[in-house]
């Protein structure tokens, strides 16, 4: 999988930014449950731990509580979560 440790490295460091005071709790926790017991869980199956991630983000960003400069945030690493799961059932 061409590349795809250091994209997910990436996606883990910008989902660090929602552990900031102004998300509530509930977000904050959902977002590193997100990295830390799938994305970055290399016992699961890629397309398991991108398709969980996605998931958790998708809840993340329906919470009316998400205040609004994270919802782009989180529009954007769904959107390259799924890209690379696009990638991950090609191979």
């Amino acid at each position: 999988m061409p590349n795809f440790d250091s994209r997910i490295q990436q996606i883990s460091q910008v989902l660090s930014q929602l552990d900031d005071s102004q998300v509530p709790r509930n977000i904050r926790l959902a977002s590193k449950d997100a990295v830390e017991k799938w994305l970055l869980n290399t016992k699961k199956d890629m397309d398991v731990r991108l398709g969980m991630t996605a998931s958790i983000l998708d809840d993340i960003f329906n919470d009316p509580n998400l205040p609004t400069h994270y919802g782009p945030l989180c529009l954007q690493i769904q959107a390259t979560l799924e890209s690379m799961l696009n990638e991950v059932s090609r191979s």
